[in-house]
């Protein structure tokens, strides 16, 4: 397919005498500073003075610096810092600093696509963006494999935009799996959608619904877990082995036929359309204005609805088996 780049496609030669400064290190910006240094290349971290990070990234043998002094002296600035805090770091640290022929990174399309974020006209702007959270890409990199990662660019300046963002997915493990070419826009609004309806939305909470009825029912803790929780990463595995078709055919058929009979119900018109009005409320820019007001003003509606996921009877039960199932793997000869 078009516009699909793997290792034997990209070389690292346009990026291995470039000074990259990542700003962050957090669950990205660890993942991907230590991953472009394991690939050889000169890597420092950008942190406020009073970050929290700075211990850390220290203790993994990094020189971190001032933002502004490493954007001043850094050809590539990879920013990896969370999207609501990024925009006043960009016009307090970055943008003052920035000067020709230098490229943005981003790992989110976010700020740049609503327009937090505005790059001056002399600068290339890209975005590697990891089909995974921080924790894999780093895993998945030390155990030689990598995770898939997206690719856009927003200007190309220099000519050598396309080229730097595919050197750098090279270089963060990505492209031993696949990149793959998108937009800003495209990967903004898909990756909120991904996020609100099947990641962070219905996957975890049906988890911890499903537990709540069993329970209720009056059924074990411990057998309503295992069936609720820990059958999911098991399920999860196949089908990102196979696909979703050949799934339904690795498991009984009592399983395929109750499964499908049931989806039909749970996933109705009604839902399908709750799906499609999530995808116009970001589409319309009205979930980005409603996050910038939840930030501005301490994030109250997030700070009630974890406080009622909390209040969960899964929670309990999950870090005591969680606990034990590690024991009991530590103990294996």
């Amino acid at each position: 397919m078009d516009n699909l780049y793997f290792d034997k496609d990209v070389s690292l030669d346009s990026i291995k005498n470039l000074k990259i400064i990542v700003l962050g290190y957090g669950n990205q910006g660890k993942a991907h500073a230590l991953n472009l240094r394991d690939s050889g290349l000169n890597v420092i971290v950008g942190l406020r003075d009073n970050s929290a990070s700075l211990k850390t990234a220290s203790e993994d043998g990094f020189d971190c610096i001032d933002i502004s002094k490493g954007v001043r002296e850094s050809d590539i600035i990879s920013i990896l810092i969370p999207d609501q805090c990024m925009a006043e770091v960009f016009d307090q640290d970055i943008a003052k600093y920035l000067k020709p022929g230098k490229m943005l990174i981003f790992a989110h399309g976010y700020n740049i696509h609503y327009k937090e974020i505005v790059p001056p006209p002399f600068v290339d702007v890209g975005m590697v963006a990891p089909s995974g959270p921080g924790y894999a890409v780093r895993k998945e990199f030390q155990n030689g494999n990598g995770v898939p990662t997206l690719f856009a660019i927003n200007q190309d300046i220099t000519g050598r935009a396309k080229q730097i963002v595919l050197a750098y997915s090279k270089a963060i493990g990505g492209t031993r799996t696949c990149c793959f070419q998108s937009s800003f826009e495209e990967e903004t609004e898909t990756d909120l959608f991904g996020e609100q309806i099947s990641l962070t939305g219905i996957i975890p909470m049906i988890i911890n619904e499903s537990y709540k009825v069993l329970l209720e029912a009056g059924y074990s803790p411990v057998v309503s877990w295992f069936v609720s929780f820990y059958e999911v990463k098991n399920i999860a595995d196949l089908i990102s082995k196979i696909g979703i078709n050949d799934f339904y055919k690795a498991v009984s058929e009592t399983a395929e036929y109750g499964g499908l009979r049931q989806a039909d119900k749970l996933i109705d018109d009604k839902f399908k359309n709750e799906m499609k009005s999530a995808l116009d409320f970001i589409k319309s820019g009205k979930f980005h204005q409603n996050w910038k007001n939840e930030a501005s003003s301490d994030y109250p509606e997030l700070k009630a609805m974890r406080k009622k996921l909390e209040d969960s009877p899964i929670n309990e039960i999950t870090n005591k088996m969680l606990k034990i199932l590690d024991q009991n793997k530590s103990n294996e000869i």
